[in-house]
């Protein structure tokens, strides 16, 4: 991706010329210091004209790896996606790297309930406040140069989709819109009868805040996933009955959603992911929620052999972004 770049040393970090689809970028990584409030790197990826109606665009790493260089390296690769997504916006581009601790709890690229059970002492306790301090931070920047938008449009595909959602449930006054891609089968709904990362049971107790429900229901929630998102199988998780469920089924993988969490979802919504999404995003619109999916005709989650959402994916983002960039921009 940086083939034959140097890059020149910065009192954060590293920052890179970089040229995509014939605009000139400045991509920038940053490491925390002593000072920060936060203690992961992020990705900061800023074009030659900054357009002063945008919003900042926010997308986390999705890959779950320890080796820090791979995991930078699907960060700028997730950086590169996004740009290539919002094609045609000069909107500044933000990629939190999540660490990994692979195959154990804390799951942090999917904002399990194990990253509220850490200790305090901890490098990575609560993540996801490490992740708002950072994207405050930038937008403190950024209003130096200029009058950037207060709220985010906070994208996500699979792992990086269900962190978004869960980020939202956390800190739904600092996102305008939520674009989420294969991850329709764990929404999360503002209920009691749902702990978290499904429901708001339990919510003041990990968080030590009321849910704003306010905020909340202010925020633009668009869905997209493959009409095949259930067909690939996986080898090691089954349901009540022994078959094996889903791959991309949230509700049956203990990491990211307790089994007793995902039992009551099912009972709820359906068993069948689409079904399930189909029937909370139902109850969310009665609810006052905007919220909105799209179901891609004969694809999977995957783009395996061509049939992947991705490419439709991408188009679906960029007119995500443009909805919400004239709306605001019409005060609707």
């Amino acid at each position: 991706m940086f083939n034959n770049i140097k890059p020149l040393k910065t009192e954060f970090g590293f920052c890179f010329p970089y040229n995509l689809n014939d605009k000139k970028y400045t991509l920038e990584i940053h490491y925390p210091t002593i000072q920060s409030a936060y203690n992961i790197p992020y990705i900061l990826v800023l074009p030659e004209q900054l357009d002063e109606k945008c919003f900042l665009s926010v997308e986390v790493n999705n890959l779950e790896i320890e080796d820090s260089y791979e995991l930078l390296k699907n960060g700028l690769l997730t950086a590169r996606n996004l740009i290539n997504k919002l094609k045609g916006w000069n909107c500044p581009i933000l990629i939190p790297i999540l660490p990994s601790v692979s195959s154990q709890d804390p799951y942090y690229q999917q904002l399990s309930k194990g990253c509220f059970n850490i200790s305090k002492d901890n490098l990575y306790y609560r993540i996801d406040l490490q992740v708002l301090n950072i994207i405050n931070e930038v937008k403190q920047r950024m209003s130096k140069q200029i009058k950037i938008k207060e709220k985010i449009f906070l994208n996500g595909y699979s792992s990086s989709g269900v962190f978004a959602q869960r980020f939202v449930l956390l800190h739904p006054e600092i996102v305008e819109m939520a674009c989420i891609g294969g991850a329709s089968g764990s929404i999360p709904m503002p209920l009691f009868q749902l702990e978290y990362p499904l429901g708001i049971k339990d919510y003041r107790k990990i968080t030590g805040k009321e849910f704003n429900n306010e905020s909340y229901s202010k925020v633009k929630f668009r869905y997209y996933v493959g009409e095949l998102e259930d067909q690939k199988k996986a080898s090691k998780r089954f349901d009540e009955e022994g078959k094996a469920v889903s791959m991309h089924d949230m509700s049956f993988f203990e990491r990211s959603v307790p089994s007793a969490v995902g039992a009551i979802q099912r009972k709820l919504f359906g068993k069948n992911i689409l079904e399930r999404s189909i029937n909370q995003i139902t109850l969310l619109k009665k609810m006052g929620i905007d919220i909105k999916q799209k179901i891609v005709i004969g694809r999977t989650h995957s783009n395996q052999e061509g049939d992947g959402v991705n490419e439709i994916g991408d188009q679906f983002v960029n007119d995500c972004y443009r909805e919400i960039y004239y709306r605001v921009e019409n005060n609707q």
